[in-house]
C-alpha cells in the first residue's frame, strides 16, 4: 500500500484511525500532521507526527519512513504464523532442539516472561498451539467446529509457559514441544514503544502510533483518543493523552469465530485453553504500550471478579472494564479523565 505523506486536515485526522478518534488538541494553524499508513499486524497501521510550521518537513518524513521500516520488520519476523524468526523458533521447540535468537526478540521473550509471572499466567504467549487449534491464527475468521475435547485437554495438560524456555547466550530451547510462541497480545505494544523511542531519539516528540486500535502517543500538547463502544458504532468515551501514554483495548467483540453456531472470542484463557468469558472489553492506559497490551489481555481473561487483583499485581492503575450487560467499572485514576460520549454511558460506568 502506498504511503501518504500529505499533511492532514483536522477532519482527515479524525477519520484516519480504525476504531478510534484522534484529534490534535492544539490549534490546527499552529502546526501540521504528517501521516503514513500501511497494512500490518492484520490491521491498518497509522503513524503520525505533528510539528510546527517552521520545523523542516524532511526530518519528519525521514523519521516516519524509518519508524515504518522498523514496524514492517517486526511484522515480518515476529508473526508466529508467517515465515520468519518466531516461526523458526517454534519449529525448533516442536522438534526438541535449540534455535538462535536475535537480541531484540530475546529481550521481548524475557519481558513477556516477567509479565506472565506478574499476571499469574493469565497473560501467556506460550499457548500458540491452542490458538491454532481454535483457528484464531488465521487471517480470516471462518465458521467451523469447535476443537475436539481431547485436543484441548492435551494443551491444558502440557501447560506451556515461557518459564519453560531455556536461554543460553543467543540460543533458546524448550523441553516442552507444545510450547509455541504467539505474541499477538504483546508484539503490537512492544512495536509501539520502539516506534515512540525512535521518534524521541530523532527529536520528534509529538507523535502518535496506531496499530489496529492500540494507540501510543507523545507530546506536551496531547492527543484526543476515543474509546470504542464495544456494542456498536461510535464511542463510549474519550480522553486526552498526557505526555507519553498508551491506550490499549482488549475486546471479545473485535475478533471471533462462529463455531458450532456459537460466537467464540479469540482471547483464550490459558488455564482452560478456551475463550475467556465474563468481560466484553478492557481498556488500559499506561506509559508502556507493551505493559498495557499484556495487561488488557490478562484483565479480560481474569474476568469481573479478579481483574482488579490482577491489575494490582501487574502495576496498572488506569483501567476501564465493561461486561456483557453493558455496565462497567473504571478505576478512579482513569475515571477522572474520561469524557463520556453520552449520559447513558456515564450512568453505566461505576468508579472504584
Amino acid at each position: 500500500m502506498a504511503a501518504d505523506h500529505t499533511p492532514l486536515t483536522r477532519r482527515q485526522a479524525l477519520a484516519a484511525l480504525t476504531g478510534a478518534v484522534l484529534m490534535p488538541l492544539a490549534d490546527p494553524a499552529a502546526g501540521s500532521v504528517r501521516h503514513e499508513r500501511h497494512f500490518l499486524f492484520g490491521s491498518p497501521v497509522d503513524v503520525m507526527l505533528r510539528h510546527a510550521p517552521e520545523s523542516p518537513g524532511d526530518a519528519a518524513l525521514a523519521s516516519l519512513a524509518s519508524v515504518m521500516r522498523g514496524l514492517q520488520h517486526i511484522h515480518a519476523q515476529w508473526n508466529a504464523w508467517k515465515p520468519g524468526e518466531l516461526g523458526r523458533i517454534n519449529q525448533a521447540f516442536r522438534e526438541g532442539r535449540s534455535a538462535s535468537v536475535t537480541p531484540a526478540l530475546l529481550a521481548m521473550i524475557r519481558s513477556a516472561a516477567r509479565l506472565e509471572r506478574a499476571s499469574a499466567g493469565l497473560f501467556n504467549p506460550g499457548i500458540g498451539g491452542a490458538v491454532q487449534a481454535w483457528g484464531f491464527h488465521d487471517d480470516v475468521m471462518r465458521e467451523g467446529a469447535r476443537p475436539a475435547a481431547a485436543t484441548l485437554a492435551a494443551w491444558r495438560d502440557a501447560a506451556p509457559s515461557l518459564a519453560q524456555i531455556e536461554m543460553r547466550g543467543d540460543r533458546v530451547a524448550s523441553r516442552n514441544p507444545r510450547l509455541q510462541l504467539d505474541f499477538g497480545a504483546y508484539a503490537k505494544g512492544v512495536a509501539i514503544d520502539r516506534a515512540l523511542d525512535e521518534f524521541a531519539a530523532r527529536g520528534q516528540g509529538d507523535a502518535l502510533v496506531n496499530l489496529g486500535g492500540n494507540l501510543g502517543a507523545t507530546g506536551a500538547t496531547g492527543w484526543q483518543i476515543g474509546i470504542r463502544d464495544p456494542f456498536g458504532e461510535g464511542l463510549l468515551a474519550s480522553l486526552a493523552t498526557q505526555g507519553r501514554e498508551a491506550v490499549v483495548t482488549s475486546g471479545s467483540y473485535e475478533r471471533f469465530r462462529m463455531l458450532d453456531g456459537e460466537r467464540c472470542t479469540h482471547i483464550l484463557d490459558p488455564s482452560i485453553a478456551a475463550p475467556a468469558q465474563g468481560l466484553v472489553s478492557v481498556t488500559v492506559l499506561h506509559r508502556s504500550a507493551a505493559l498495557a497490551d499484556a495487561a488488557a489481555t490478562a484483565l479480560l481473561v481474569a474476568g469481573p471478579l479478579r481483574w482488579r487483583e490482577v491489575a494490582q499485581r501487574m502495576g496498572v492503575t488506569q483501567v476501564l472494564a465493561v461486561g456483557p450487560d453493558g455496565r462497567g467499572i473504571a478505576s478512579g485514576a482513569l475515571a477522572a479523565r474520561l469524557q463520556f460520549a453520552s449520559r447513558d454511558w456515564r450512568g453505566r460506568i461505576a468508579t472504584v
